[in-house]
């Protein structure tokens, strides 16, 4: 079994999971970047191999810390074709010298990857850091954005919050093995589900070179340097010139506090906002509401094909 057929060995399991008897086909490849360096993208396809980027609807774009994997069982959910990027330090994308990781920063790669990648004018997902990267590429390059979701971040989250995070993962020590992964996990209320956890872990993680498991992205490799995720309040004007829909969907025990919520609302009167019971990671602890929301909301506004306006219900707040 090739390393990418044992990747993508778990899908089944996702799609019975997600009740999805025909799954889209997940792919890995990797496009080069004008620094040298390549993207590597999860491409979610009717076909095998898939028949061109072309055929994509959605982009889905990761946080902090985390990988495209993240947004598999949402990916498969929703089913639509998609790519699934890891951004710039992630994944198995390549990392940047200056550690510089700010949605101003990364933007063009990620852009310049999409073209790579032959995908067309579609949603853009974007989870945390993804989600303020997602409005500066629709600020960027408008016409290739017919929708944006925002999962569960605002730009008025605490900057030292995000700061704070940053700095941890640089902290962050190797791991004896995959069930340390998970233990560091649940002690850092990260989540609860060990299965869930378990699957993350093994995406995220790789063989050190003392035979530990170290993360995949960048930041506990830094050496002792500091890397920077940007000012996330500088994406406001980002949002504010938006011209297409925009959809915020939040957990209830995430990042997008009640106050938040409400601030976020008065200032974007148009979005709909969306709350499910989750932690910050709702692509991994609430896949399934959250492709939901997703699919309704994009029926609402015909931006899915094949996917028809639903009737309403009183999940959106």
């Amino acid at each position: 079994m090739s390393e990418h057929d044992d990747e993508f060995a778990d899908v089944p399991a996702l799609a019975a999971a997600s009740g999805v008897t025909e799954p889209l086909r997940a792919s890995r490849q990797e496009v080069p970047t004008a620094d040298g360096g390549t993207v590597s993208a999860i491409r979610w396809s009717r076909t095998d191999p898939p028949t061109g980027g072309r055929e994509a609807r959605i982009t889905y774009l990761h946080g902090l810390g985390i990988d495209a994997h993240s947004f598999d069982q949402t990916a498969i959910a929703v089913d639509q074709p998609a790519v699934a990027l890891d951004l710039p330090g992630h994944g198995r994308s390549a990392w940047r010298e200056d550690a510089d990781y700010a949605a101003t920063a990364t933007a063009p790669t990620v852009l310049a990857a999409l073209d790579a990648l032959a995908v067309p004018p579609g949603l853009v997902v974007g989870h945390s850091l993804g989600a303020i990267l997602s409005a500066r590429l629709a600020a960027l390059a408008p016409e290739r954005v017919t929708g944006l979701v925002l999962v569960d971040m605002s730009p008025d989250f605490a900057q030292r919050a995000v700061d704070r995070i940053a700095r941890a993962l640089e902290s962050e020590e190797p791991f004896a093995n995959l069930d340390e992964v998970v233990e560091r996990a649940i002690a850092a209320r990260v989540g609860g589900d060990e299965a869930t956890l378990l699957r993350e872990a093994r995406h995220s993680t790789r063989l050190g070179a003392d035979g530990r498991l170290v993360r995949r992205h960048h930041f506990p490799h830094l050496g002792g340097r500091m890397s920077s995720v940007g000012r996330f309040a500088d994406a406001w004007p980002d949002l504010e010139q938006l011209d297409v829909p925009l959809l915020l969907v939040r957990g209830d025990r995430g990042y997008v506090s009640p106050k938040l919520h409400q601030a976020f609302a008065e200032r974007l009167p148009d979005a709909s906002i969306v709350t499910v019971e989750s932690r910050h990671a709702v692509q991994t602890q609430a896949p399934l509401p959250l492709a939901r929301a997703i699919r309704e909301w994009a029926g609402g506004h015909g931006l899915l094909d094949g996917v028809e306006e639903p009737p309403a219900t009183s999940s959106e707040t």
